[in-house]
């Protein structure tokens, strides 16, 4: 029994110390500590190995990912072309956005490039925190905006690529 304590003390540590991270560096770092405490009580840790895939094009979401760790390539299938790698997602930074918005379905897949581990937040639960602190939800959609912003430019700049070929 006392080696069980030990490993769930264990994990408990490290997740402490991947928040903390993500407190400073990513995307949880627009926020104060006590909105953060509420994320990570409505989220868990995945693990994910080198080539796993993450997330297939088309997949339904309930989950919106926030990378803690290793590195991620987004990528779709184009006809004729086969699978196009728009971006890569690093530590700090989310994906899977999808899982917040109707009808929860990804675009585009992702695939990890080394050892992953994610926040993966229950976009359910997260959805019942906007509408219970509009203030909260206002600053995490503008958040996403910035983010889908900044991912429809590098997607453009990846077809212009892909159409000059």
């Amino acid at each position: 029994m006392r080696s069980r304590i030990q490993t769930k003390e264990k994990q408990s540590i490290a997740v402490k110390n991947d928040i903390d991270q993500l407190k400073k560096t990513g995307f949880l770092s627009e926020f104060d500590d006590a909105i953060v405490e509420k994320i990570v009580n409505i989220s868990g840790i995945k693990e994910f190995r080198v080539k796993e895939v993450i997330i297939e094009e088309h997949q339904e979401l309930s989950e919106l990912y926030i990378l803690i760790e290793g590195m991620v390539i987004i990528g779709i299938n184009v006809s004729r072309k086969g699978k196009i790698n728009l971006n890569t997602i690093h530590p700090g930074q989310l994906f899977s956005w999808s899982a917040i918005f109707p009808p929860y379905i990804s675009t585009a897949s992702a695939v990890a490039t080394q050892p992953v581990r994610v926040l993966a937040i229950n976009s359910a639960r997260l959805v019942k925190m906007f509408e219970e602190d509009p203030l909260f939800g206002f600053k995490f959609m503008n958040i996403i905006s910035r983010t889908l912003s900044q991912r429809l430019s590098d997607t453009r700049l990846q077809l212009v690529n892909i159409t000059s070929l």
